[in-house]
């Protein structure tokens, strides 16, 4: 088969340069890598979480009375608007996983396992459905119950009654939250289950009714009407009977069609979508980068060919199909290996939010991208150089110096030229670099985009663990103690001081409330926490306002979550809270910033007890000091509590040291992070590439002045070390500018990061550690990029270096 004359030219430039022409595969290869790793871990994850979600039909609302029936929801099911309707108590309990531990345990009363209407899971492992002394429990939380298939575990009530329940298998609720990342199981029982005492209205049961409004993707608005109506079918006042009636106490209702996660899927998807495109743009740059180097060694080359007849336009071809044979090759390489590393990714991130992935196909559409990007972009980026290479007439074609600006035109020239103290290998080789200012942008530039990120993502999570460590300094104790039901101050509080682990201990007013919106609404539940008067173990920062004074009657202080929740809230106005079933107006005096997503309102004690209905002298928490802070103290002082309190007869909802709450809270990082890391990854990965590219070229571009070099005496190591200081001294610049740069990005993710886990910006941090670290790597990845062009910068024999053209 014979090969026509320009394809014989496209193809031996190619293999002229078989180096430059690698990292320009390589480069492309990572572009269309990580683009098409992004798109198929975008389009696997949003169909499966879609359509795992979907299929548990979730509740439009969620509806708490003070008791739900079947009577109660087939009225629910009457109401127009209704489409379906389902009972599903919620139980607060806690399991036991050791001597005197326990973990948060939520248990779901399910009416009818073979008829889940809402809310649906499904089958994972072992029986089904569960007896009425067993228990289900969702597979992700089974590493916090220390538990398998089974088991028999220990459950403990409110009221501190303790039910021993088998395990009979693990289901998958695909509308839940991880259990390993909040630290709480999640089980589901049966409507009969001696977890409720034979008394489905025990006074630890949550009666929940779950509705779902018909029709097809309803909005809140549409939602709130509907479950209006529910609640006025079910008032005692429409009833036969005020006996029969229900009293909805509150409502709510989750975004429509949004799976609990969603917003932070969202937001790590979108970076890495973000970066990927960058890296596709960074990887054609260089290409245009490598085709502008050839153009400028074949100058002369473009001269002859036009002086036997070549048009602009049949020049300005040849390059251009040079550029589409090395897009294909680094398709070949690429397209692969992204939708791979995508499905990868995609299961990863699936297993991180309990969503299982069913169906890993790739769209067509993401192949078809990815062609289009990973062929159009270089050549997009290399019109310029080629234009500019292929109008050039025969004349300066020939005469060899087109675009050339002559030694000494630049400060920079000038400069080097005086400096007598540098080594002249050296000083010839930095001249060559500062020389062409495009290319050096270029190279600095990638490479300090990949640092930027790099460091950036060091310092988001250097920033949280700093948030994490500020919170605990703002929270001057160690345990936190919630009981199932008031209890005398005095009595609880000498319990818990008279064990050897504890140094001391406040009892604090606490209640659940409600925040109260547009038409009486009250949806968001908010926790009113009373501090004893003048306490020093809380000293939160304050975003506005002031704290709580000893003169304060009704003030409130609102946290950063709280303030986010509900419209028009601010210093100076007023928060309408919903306590034990009557409202209370309080004046905001302040809003402060803490490590905490759920919504919280600090108030003076004697108020709290005051709008809860609760006499003085009682308290349902505590905050307790041990002696020494380390874990083990911790521990002691938490079990010893838990029999204390056992033994006394005193229910508890939660023993819990603040080194597992920011363990829990820690762990909501864990997949921006990899999402940060994974994008930094791939541009310092098309940076070291640029760096080795233009270590190549400027060998080439040096080669005669290489030989000269060698012809007056120096050394082949001599020759290799000047590539090798060129290119760390390139790595050193890339340095100082991605440390300047990761300050805004930094600033940027720290506004991301704080908004999606604790609804307000983290604080600026940048890690000397994480920069220290960038330094060392870019070092170590400017002398790995620059050892081939200096190894064969090395080898040149003088007679052929000189020769060259």
């Amino acid at each position: 088969m014979t090969v026509p004359p320009r394809w014989k030219k496209v193809l031996g430039d190619v293999a002229a340069t078989p180096f430059r022409s690698a990292l320009a595969v390589a480069a492309m290869a990572a572009g269309t890598f990580g683009l098409g790793m992004i798109l198929t871990a975008h389009a696997v994850l949003t169909r499966e979480i879609a359509a795992s979600y979907g299929r548990t039909r979730p509740a439009s609302a969620t509806l708490y009375l003070d008791r739900v029936d079947d009577a109660v929801v087939a009225a629910a099911r009457r109401v127009p608007g209704i489409g379906d309707a389902e009972a599903r108590p919620v139980i607060d309990a806690r399991l036991r996983v050791g001597q005197d531990e326990w973990v948060p345990l939520v248990l779901y009363v399910v009416r009818d396992f073979g008829d889940l209407r809402l809310d649906r899971f499904s089958r994972d492992g072992g029986a089904w459905p569960p007896g009425d002394g067993e228990v289900l429990l969702e597979r992700s939380g089974l590493a916090v119950a220390r538990a398998g298939i089974a088991d028999n575990v220990t459950v403990r009530l409110a009221a501190g009654v303790d039910r021993q329940l088998r395990v009979a298998g693990t289901v998958h609720a695909p509308g839940l939250a991880p259990g390993w990342m909040d630290h709480v199981v999640t089980g589901f029982v049966s409507w009969r289950s001696i977890v409720r005492a034979e008394a489905p209205s025990a006074a630890w049961e949550n009666a929940a009714l779950r509705i779902a409004v018909a029709g097809s993707s309803p909005d809140e608005e549409r939602i709130r009407r509907v479950a209006g109506r529910v609640q006025a079918t079910l008032a005692p006042a429409r009833w036969r009977g005020e006996s029969r009636g229900r009293r909805v106490l509150r409502i709510a209702v989750p975004p429509p069609g949004r799976h609990p996660h969603a917003d932070q899927m969202d937001t790590f998807l979108f970076l890495l979508g973000a970066f990927a495109a960058l890296t596709v743009a960074l990887g054609a740059v260089l290409v245009a980068n490598l085709i502008h180097s050839l153009l400028a060694e074949q100058v002369r080359q473009v001269g002859i060919l036009k002086a036997i007849g070549g048009s602009t336009r049949q020049v300005a071809a040849l390059y251009l199909a040079q550029v589409t044979v090395l897009a294909a090759g680094a398709l070949v390489l690429g397209l692969p290996l992204g939708m791979a590393a995508g499905r990868a990714y995609a299961r990863f991130a699936a297993g991180m939010l309990n969503v299982s992935i069913l169906d890993a196909g790739v769209p067509v559409w993401v192949a078809a991208v990815q062609i289009a990007v990973g062929v159009g972009v270089p050549l997009l980026t290399a019109l310029g150089p080629v234009a500019q290479a292929s109008r050039l007439t025969i004349h300066q074609a020939l005469s060899g110096d087109a675009g050339r600006r002559p030694f000494g035109a630049l400060r920079t020239d000038r400069w080097l030229a005086r400096a007598g103290w540098l080594p002249r290998p050296l000083a010839l080789s930095l001249r060559s670099t500062l020389h062409d200012r495009g290319r050096l942008a270029l190279t600095v530039g990638t490479l300090a985009f990949g640092g930027a990120l790099f460091l950036s993502a060091l310092n988001v999570s250097g920033s949280w663990a700093r948030t994490l460590a500020a919170d605990a300094a703002a929270r001057r104790y160690d345990v936190t103690v919630q009981l199932s039901a008031p209890v005398a101050t005095a009595r609880v509080a000498g319990l818990v001081a008279a064990l050897p682990a504890v140094e001391r201990v406040e009892c604090w007013s606490e209640s659940a409330a409600y925040l109260v919106g547009a038409g009486g609404v009250a949806a968001t539940r908010v926790n009113l926490i009373g501090p004893d008067p003048g306490t020093t173990l809380l000293a939160l920062p304050l975003l506005a306002g002031r704290w709580l004074a000893p003169r304060d009657r009704g003030a409130v202080v609102i946290n950063q979550a709280l303030l986010a929740s509900g419209r028009g809230l601010r210093v100076g106005g007023e928060v309408v809270l919903r306590v034990g079933g009557h409202d209370v107006a309080w004046p905001i005096v302040g809003v402060s910033k803490e490590l905490n997503p759920l919504p919280t309102a600090y108030a003076p004690a004697r108020a709290v007890l005051a709008a809860s209905g609760q006499p003085p002298g009682i308290t349902r928490g505590m905050r307790v000091v041990t002696r020494r802070h380390d874990p083990a103290a911790q521990r002691s002082a938490q079990r010893g509590i838990e029999r204390a309190l056992a033994g006394a007869g005193i229910g508890v909802l939660d023993v819990q040291r603040l080194a597992d709450r920011r363990q829990a809270l820690a762990d909501h990082l864990v997949i921006l992070e990899s999402a940060l890391l994974l994008a930094a990854g791939l541009v310092v990965l098309v940076g070291g590439l640029g760096l080795a590219t233009t270590s190549s070229i400027e060998v080439a571009e040096r080669t005669r002045e290489i030989g000269i070099l060698g012809a007056l005496g120096a050394t082949p190591r001599l020759v290799a070390g000047c590539v090798v200081l060129e290119s760390l001294a390139l790595g050193a610049l890339s340095w100082c500018a991605a440390v300047l740069a990761a300050v805004p990005v930094t600033l940027a993710l720290d506004a991301v990061a704080g908004q999606l886990f604790i609804r307000t910006p983290l604080d600026l941090f940048l890690s000397p550690r994480a920069a220290g670290g960038w330094l060392l790597l870019v070092l170590a990845l400017s002398s790995l990029s620059s050892f081939y062009p200096a190894w064969r910068a090395a080898r040149l024999p003088v007679r052929e270096a000189l020769a060259h053209e």
